[in-house]
């Protein structure tokens, strides 16, 4: 087995990528308060949100050791969610100076993970990863498409395309993982469905807390030209991606069914993607979340 594993290499890359948000504009997405908070609020969930996904995929690693390229591809969805979690807290660090406190909204979302969304049953841990995994491939999509040529800053329209590049690389990890340890189960599709469906209202409960005080720590909240601004963007937005997210509930879904080949080729050539780690460095992004 240990010759078979090394002979198999990961499906995708793990690129280490050190962005510089020291100049980073107050308002960096159609020059809008609250259409920044949104997306500010939901870059918030990822270095804790990633932790969990993480931590949720590796207590049954062990159990795909019979199928080597997983068990790569694996290792592969570890680095990168390292790589995002570290950027994305780069990115809150340099956002305190415009008095928001991001890293106190950052640590709020690890400990109500922790405390309402860590389960016992590794099956439900893994199964809200593998939905929200799902949510978060179909937004990347968007992103790429359209959102991300309303964004101002070029460092920060960078961070959220390579970001959304890497999350369709690896958008069927979790979900492969998922089948093929509970797949035969007779409540295998219920689990992975109610727990998509939970995953999704505490995702949209906590982004939309974490939004509000970011709009009241920026003396926004009551900005109501914003409001309605980010109001139309929204309807736009969840209008095209609706379909997409409950293709999730059909029995027989996987992530591939859709291609997205052309497009991610096409963002990475935007914003000169290709540095993928060396062995060395992938082990020590793995060791992140030891």
């Amino acid at each position: 087995m240990s010759a078979i594993m090394n002979d198999v290499k990961p499906s995708f890359p793990v690129r280490r990528m050190d962005y510089d948000f020291a100049y980073n504009q107050r308002y960096w997405i159609a020059d809008d308060p609250a259409t920044t908070h949104y997306f500010t609020s939901l870059s918030l969930l990822f270095p804790e949100g990633e932790k969990y996904f993480v931590e949720a995929v590796r207590a049954v690693r062990s159990l795909v050791k019979d199928n080597p390229q997983l068990d790569k591809d694996i290792g592969a969805f570890i680095g990168q969610e390292a790589m995002h979690s570290k950027e994305h807290h780069a990115f809150h660090v340099a956002a305190d100076k415009y008095g928001l406190d991001p890293e106190s909204l950052e640590k709020m979302v690890g400990t109500i993970l922790a405390k309402y969304f860590t389960f016992r049953s590794k099956q439900l841990n893994l199964a809200i990863t593998v939905g929200l995994e799902h949510f978060t491939a179909v937004m990347v999509v968007k992103m790429m498409k359209d959102v991300a040529a309303k964004m101002s800053d070029d460092t920060i329209r960078n961070l959220w395309l390579w970001h959304s590049v890497e999350e369709t690389e690896h958008k069927a990890v979790a979900f492969d993982l998922y089948q093929h340890i509970y797949g035969e189960q007779s409540n295998s599709y219920a689990v992975r469905v109610t727990m998509f469906t939970l995953g999704v209202f505490a995702l949209f409960a906590i982004q939309s807390n974490m939004m509000m005080r970011l709009m009241y720590r920026d003396r926004q909240l009551l900005n109501l030209k914003s409001w309605r601004k980010f109001g139309g963007f929204m309807r736009e937005g969840f209008s095209e991606m609706m379909p997409q997210f409950l293709e999730y509930f059909r029995r027989d879904f996987h992530p591939n069914q859709t291609d997205e080949s052309e497009l991610v080729a096409l963002t990475k050539q935007k914003i000169g993607l290709s540095q993928a780690l060396l062995p060395h460095q992938l082990a020590q992004a793995q060791l992140a979340y030891s």
